[in-house]
C-alpha cells in the first residue's frame, strides 16, 4: 500500500512538471520593425498541404501571396488583394 502510494505521487509530480515545461514554453508572436519599412510579411496555411508568404504593403494598402511549388522548387503567386476595396 505504501509503495502504491509512492509511485502514484512521484507520476504526479512528473506529470506537474511536464505540464509546467509545456506552458511556460515561448509562443510565436508576429513582429513589425520600425521605421523606414512599409512591409509585413506573415506565413500561413492556404491548403491542407501547402503554406503561404503573404506580404503587406502598408502603403499601397495591398496583399500580395506566395507559395512553394515543390516541383519547380520556387515561389510562384498565389492571390493579391487590394484591401482599399475589401476594406470599406
Amino acid at each position: 500500500m505504501k509503495r502504491a502510494l509512492i509511485v502514484a505521487l512521484v507520476c504526479i509530480n512528473i506529470l506537474l512538471v511536464a505540464a509546467l515545461v509545456n506552458f511556460n514554453a515561448p509562443k510565436a508572436q508576429a513582429q513589425t520593425e520600425r521605421g523606414a519599412n512599409n512591409f509585413i510579411m506573415v506565413t500561413g496555411r492556404i491548403e491542407s498541404a501547402f503554406e503561404a508568404v503573404y506580404v503587406l504593403d502598408l502603403k499601397s494598402r495591398k496583399l500580395g501571396a506566395w507559395r512553394f511549388d515543390r516541383t519547380a522548387k520556387k515561389l510562384v503567386p498565389y492571390k493579391g488583394r487590394i484591401l482599399t476595396t475589401d476594406f470599406k
